[in-house]
């Protein structure tokens, strides 16, 4: 579908979010701020192990020509134990730094996790219409992952190799300059390589990256419709369309395979070219008697100090470059439009006692383009008043109530409650003056009490009466339930009657200004349809309700009835007055009666 948002990996994408390998990873780097002093210690250690390991490298050469050539043997003694101890330090100082980064890398990534779930908080309902469940689920688990890999493992290991290899480069030149240039010219064709493949392995990893988000996101929708695939007979169609996602999925590993098959091999045979060149160009100085053993065994060791970390940077660069794609992903979902840019900065009014006097007036909102599924819409509620909404699906009913607790943004008009702009309210105050009851109730994997109250403070009291209120509490008792019975995820070992029951129920607890019913009784049975009718009742009673009703009888609780067509209010009045205007209500009665009561 169109409607749904491109995938981040996009290059569209990128480039409108004007994302770049750098920028990425200094976002993701700004997150480790507060570990900011021990991240410094840490590579000052990791440096250090690097110094003394080139230290060593130079001693190894006094051991050579002052104590082993000279046979001098407490010269070689002498120098064999002061390069066993550098080197024993060094490994030490390495040790201490990669413990000090992992933990610090832990740390970093926990804020990382942290702010990203904050960020699902804090995105506005019209994103989750947009993104495919699977592609959330990836940001923040699998592409965390990869980055935590990268915060732990690779920075370190980069880190390490980078001032190694620098220092080792340092020693050469400084030992013996003209040695030093040739060993490092000899890099170039390595060096070059790894540079003009990169933008061959940012592609596909980035593709590896996309396609296991429409993987995660085609496992997750036949998760969730697994009662349909069932009931269809679908189980083939759904195995044929997995296993397309699943076969390009595995075309980006191969073709990744593919392209390392032979880039990775060519590289770590021109990072042995400098020692080759060493060889050459040292072994003729030698013979020339212009340079000592002593000399070319330091040269060997630094040699193998910078050739190998480099070795390692080349053949890691595909793990370096994964984890930059995946900084690219997680920073373009953080740095997703608010609901404060969305919406509007939050309001103010906080507290105040609701009466429920609702009024929209000439109200247009449009979604992502400039088809508006709502136009010009006016009309007003009283305190206590209970009005039905009707009209075919897609005339802009749901929208209507999703308004009022500033679910989406309108784009002109003006909506008011009790006096007050909506814009003028807290949010989070506005939505809990809403109660919001709707054909698929939402529970959690806790106990019965806690699927009641979402972990606020009631009184037992207050509890108890509200589930004998609504009837639930009778319900438990015939089906021997409790308040600290299990409910598993999504209320699976409940009836869709019995969740209706509980959601009215945590309703009642809140006691909230005013009520949106979305026809809370259309899936159940007769009997539950009775006992959630009562419950309705007292719910409410005293309360601003709106009912979006799908079936006849339920408009006969209502006060009025507003009649949507096309995103426009084309007809209102009481139930006896649209029946015998004959207009667009008894064209929704007409086909109600064709379909069995349905009004859709």
């Amino acid at each position: 579908m169109s409607y749904l948002k491109a995938d981040e990996q996009d290059e569209k994408s990128l480039k409108k979010a004007g994302v770049s390998d750098l920028k990425s990873l200094m976002f993701l780097l700004g997150y480790s701020k507060p570990e900011r002093a021990r991240y410094i210690f840490a590579f000052t250690l990791v440096f250090l192990s690097s110094l003394v390991a080139i230290i060593s490298a130079r001693w190894m050469g006094f051991l050579v020509e002052d104590g082993l050539l000279a046979k001098n043997w407490d010269e070689a003694v002498f120098w064999a134990a002061w390069i066993f101890a550098m080197e024993a330090l060094s490994v030490g100082f390495s040790w201490w730094g990669r413990t000090i980064l992992a933990d610090c890398a832990s740390r970093t990534i926990l804020l990382i996790r942290q702010s990203l779930f904050d960020q699902l908080q804090l995105l506005p309902v019209s994103y989750y219409d947009r993104q495919p469940q699977g592609r959330i689920m990836t940001r923040v688990t699998h592409d965390v992952e990869a980055i935590e890999d990268f915060f732990s493992s690779v920075l370190g290991r980069m880190a390490a190799a980078i001032m190694l290899a620098g220092i080792a480069a340092a020693g050469m030149l400084f030992t013996n300059w003209w040695l030093g240039l040739v060993s490092l010219l000899a890099m170039i064709p390595a060096m070059y390589l790894v540079f003009a493949t990169r933008n061959q392995v940012r592609v596909v990893n980035r593709d590896m990256s996309k396609l296991s988000a429409m993987v995660n996101a085609k496992l997750a929708e036949y998760l969730s419709g697994i009662g349909v695939i069932r009931s269809f007979g679908l189980e083939k169609w759904s195995q044929d369309r997995y296993d397309d996602s699943v076969n390009e999925y595995l075309g980006s590993h191969l073709r990744a395979n593919a392209l390392y098959s032979w880039s990775r091999p060519l590289i770590s045979f021109f990072c042995s070219l400098p020692l080759v060149a060493l060889v050459w160009v040292a072994g003729h100085e030698i013979l020339a008697g212009t340079l000592g053993v002593g000399i070319f065994t330091a040269f060997i060791r630094y040699a193998d100090r910078f050739f190998n970390p480099m070795q390692m940077l080349a053949r890691e660069i595909h793990l370096i470059q994964q984890a930059i794609t995946n900084s690219e992903r997680v920073s373009v979902f953080l740095n997703e439009s608010k609901e404060n840019k969305v919406l509007g900065q939050d309001g103010e009014l906080d507290g105040i006692e609701l009466s429920g006097l609702v009024e929209f007036k000439n109200v247009w909102m449009a979604y992502a383009d400039e088809n508006w599924v709502l136009k010009d819409v006016s009309f007003k509620l009283t305190p206590g008043e209970c009005i039905g909404l009707v009209g075919t699906t897609g005339s802009g009913k749901t929208t209507t109530v999703s308004l009022l607790s500033r679910l989406y943004p309108f784009q002109k008009g003006s909506i008011t409650l009790d006096g007050h702009r909506l814009e003028d309210f807290k949010r989070s105050y506005l939505r809990k003056s809403f109660g919001f009851v709707s054909q698929e109730t939402i529970l959690f994997r806790a106990s019965l009490r806690t699927n009641l109250t979402l972990e606020e403070s009631f009184d037992e009291e207050k509890i108890i009466r509200a589930v004998e209120l609504t009837g639930l509490g009778k319900v438990m008792r015939a089906s021997g339930m409790t308040l600290d019975s299990m409910v598993q995820d999504g209320g699976t070992n409940l009836s869709i009657g019995e969740r209706q029951l509980v959601s009215l129920t945590r309703i009642l607890l809140r006691d909230p200004t005013l009520l949106v019913l979305d026809e809370a009784t259309a899936n159940v049975d007769p009997e539950y349809e009775r006992i959630i009718q009562d419950a309705l009742r007292v719910v409410m009673k005293g309360r601003t309700c709106l009912i979006i009703a799908h079936r006849l009888h339920t408009l006969d609780i209502c006060d009025r009835i507003l009649v949507f067509k096309n995103g426009q209010l084309v007809e209102e009045g009481t139930r006896v007055d649209l029946e015998s205007a004959g207009g667009a209500y008894q064209d929704l009665v007409d086909a109600a009666a064709r379909s069995d009561d349905y009004l859709e």
